[in-house]
Formats: C-alpha cells, sequence, structure tokens
C-alpha cells in the first residue's frame, strides 16, 4: 500500500468515525477487501504501533491500551486518554487479548499498523472470522 492508499484509507476511517460516510469496502495493507460498518465509534487497537496511530488520529474511538502507558509515558498524553483501560494486544509478543475481551468491549473496528507477512494476514483473517468485525491491517513499512 503507498503512501496515497494509506492516507485515503485513514481519510475514509476518520469520515466513518465522525459520521460523514457510509460503509464501505477498502483495501488493506495486504491487498485483503475489508468492509468497514456505517459507522465507527469505537476502535480496537491490535498492538502499539496501532495504538499510537489511532491515539494521534482518533483518539476518542479508542476502546484502551495494548498496555497501560508507564508514568513517564503518560505527560505525553492528553488527561482524557493517559487512565483508557489495559484491553492487551492481539499482535506482538506475547499478545494478551483474547477473543472475549475483544467481543465484551464491541468494537466496530479492529486496527493493526505494522508488518502485513503472512503471519499476521492469517491472525487478521481468523480474528475477523471468529469475532464478525472488520480487522484493518495497514502496512507499516516506511517504503510503503
Amino acid at each position: 500500500m503507498g503512501i496515497r492508499a494509506l492516507l485515503l484509507t485513514l481519510a475514509a476511517l476518520l469520515a466513518l468515525a465522525i459520521g460523514r460516510a457510509t460503509a464501505a469496502e477498502v483495501s488493506d495493507g495486504a491487498g485483503r477487501a475489508v468492509k468497514l460498518p456505517d459507522r465507527i465509534e469505537k476502535v480496537f487497537a491490535a498492538g502499539g504501533p496501532s495504538a499510537i496511530l489511532l491515539y494521534v488520529l482518533a483518539p476518542d474511538l479508542m476502546t484502551g491500551w495494548p498496555r497501560t502507558p508507564r508514568d513517564e509515558e503518560k505527560p505525553f498524553i492528553a488527561a482524557p486518554f493517559r487512565d483508557l483501560p489495559e484491553v492487551g494486544m492481539i499482535t506482538g509478543r506475547g499478545g494478551s487479548a483474547n477473543l472475549e475481551t475483544v467481543l465484551r468491549l464491541k468494537p466496530d473496528l479492529i486496527l493493526d499498523f505494522g508488518s502485513v507477512k503472512e503471519t499476521f494476514v492469517s491472525l487478521a483473517n481468523a480474528t475477523q472470522e471468529q469475532t464478525g468485525i472488520p480487522y484493518l491491517l495497514i502496512d507499516g513499512r516506511f517504503e510503503a
């Protein structure tokens, strides 16, 4: 996914988030067709990089942090968001979110930002299939 495609996808997400767009099907960083819901009000960040991306672009959509921010990180996080709950992560070492946690939070979208290697594509497909929640995988490589 090139930078233009990434920006278009993110713009579509933001438009959906603020209610200015209707459901759309987008091609994510792995080339998967992902149908986005009509309205996105809650997003589950699959790991650390996606949590940072989500915090920068639309922090009010966050269901929580993959891990609780450290004390030295908290001054850099706006007050309403620094104390969001720890919800675990789907990706990365020691993925700590189980699907029951994800389902309990009822996100409209799962966002993953980083590698689009087959392992992560398989995880995205399996998670989406098991939860019924759209899972958007964005290629986080600089060259992409």
